[in-house]
């Protein structure tokens, strides 16, 4: 199984490699004579950022498999290269800083052909690059850039013996509302290892579509178990939210806590994922009832248990942020969270006034200081 493991290993480098061939060929094209091996390097990485992106993560993907085989007493097995020294080690990488070569190229450059290749190749890269841009930033919207602090918890729940299909998706999910180390570490472990077909799907997807390197593992051979084509029927609602929370036994549901829960109308959202952002950078984790409860709270299914839900997320959160708008202001649930808020939690709550004016008697934030403010 060891030599198998690298044999697939050394096969998906000579793959990766190969795919490399063709973009050094266009790149070598806008370079002029004398070009250094920094130059060419420096290329690479303004024309493919994502491929050396994936470069730079396979590279920590597989030392990380190196120091859990040493942990264990083992012997490394992979031994990857680092970033810079795998793309000087790459067959066409040395062949285009070959002395022969880069004698041809000056022999044969054309100023104007140059900046033809130039032009024509930043033109089909920057397109390619917004639109991949675009997508990853599609779908990891939603996801806040902090480490909230409960992943390790999540993970170790995900591992106990006996745990439902059910219950590893809905961690899953939980773990993919963060972009930060422990989630990408925790998805590529399980794409590796996992035996359930649709986690591991699962798992690949998210660091797919999030642009983070990731290699399409091969169903396990040999005799079928359930487990292995077993599948989640999770489905979320406010009441079976309600109920988590509320039950005094274990539920993963109850491991979240937040530094600030964000009290807001819906039609400012694009204005929260700002403050979240920046509230993020000082790394602090937020609540927003649509991202971090989404698989829960639909708003096709509001009820008094959605009421019952935001109370305990109110509880489980040192700060309430309320963004005062003419949108929150006329909600009538924004308005019960400030009253439950102050009555029953008592903490602290401040206030960004976007827009009219506000009475409230709460402590006010500069939104274009919130950054340090919360430092």
């Amino acid at each position: 199984m060891p030599g198998e493991a690298k044999r697939k290993y050394d096969a998906e480098t000579v793959r990766f490699s190969q795919s490399l061939t063709r973009p050094l060929s266009l790149i070598v094209e806008t370079l002029k004579p004398g070009y250094s091996r920094e130059d060419l390097l420096k290329a690479f990485r303004y024309y493919y950022p994502y491929e050396w992106n994936l470069i730079w993560e396979r590279y920590k993907v597989y030392k990380e498999k190196d120091k859990f085989l040493e942990k264990n007493g083992k012997k490394k097995r992979y031994n990857p290269q680092k970033p810079e020294k795998y793309f000087y080690s790459l067959p066409k990488v040395k062949y285009l800083l070959s002395v022969g070569f880069r004698k041809k190229h000056a022999s044969q450059y054309d100023e104007s052909k140059r900046m033809e290749c130039e032009s024509s190749l930043k033109n089909k890269r920057m397109h390619k690059i917004n639109k991949k841009k675009t997508s990853i930033k599609t779908y990891t919207k939603e996801q806040q850039k902090v480490d909230p602090g409960f992943i390790d918890a999540l993970v170790y729940a995900y591992h106990i013996k006996g745990i439902s299909i059910n219950e590893k998706l809905e961690i899953c999910k939980e773990i993919r509302k963060y972009d930060c180390d422990k989630t990408w570490e925790f998805f590529w472990k399980l794409n590796d290892s996992e035996k359930n077909n649709q986690i591991r799907g699962y798992a690949f997807q998210c660091l797919q579509k999030s642009g983070h390197y990731v290699k399409l593992r091969k169903n396990f051979s040999g005799k079928k178990k359930q487990y292995m084509t077993e599948k989640s029927t999770f489905e979320g609602t406010p009441e079976s939210l309600a109920i988590k929370l509320a039950n005094n036994g274990k539920s993963i549901q109850k491991l979240k806590t937040y530094d600030v829960f964000i009290s807001h109308s819906y039609l400012d959202r694009e204005i929260v994922y700002d403050i979240v952002r920046k509230i993020n950078k000082c790394g602090l984790n937020c609540y927003v009832d649509w991202t971090a409860d989404s698989d829960f709270l639909k708003r096709s299914l509001v009820s008094d248990f959605t009421r019952e839900v935001l109370k305990a997320r109110m509880k489980n959160s040192r700060k309430l942020l309320f963004l005062s708008s003419s949108n929150s202001r006329a909600s009538c649930w924004v308005d019960f969270e400030l009253k439950y808020y102050q009555e029953e939690v008592q903490n602290e709550i401040y206030m960004i006034v976007l827009d009219g004016e506000d009475a409230h008697n709460f402590i006010k934030i500069d939104q274009k200081k919130i950054e340090s403010f919360f430092v």
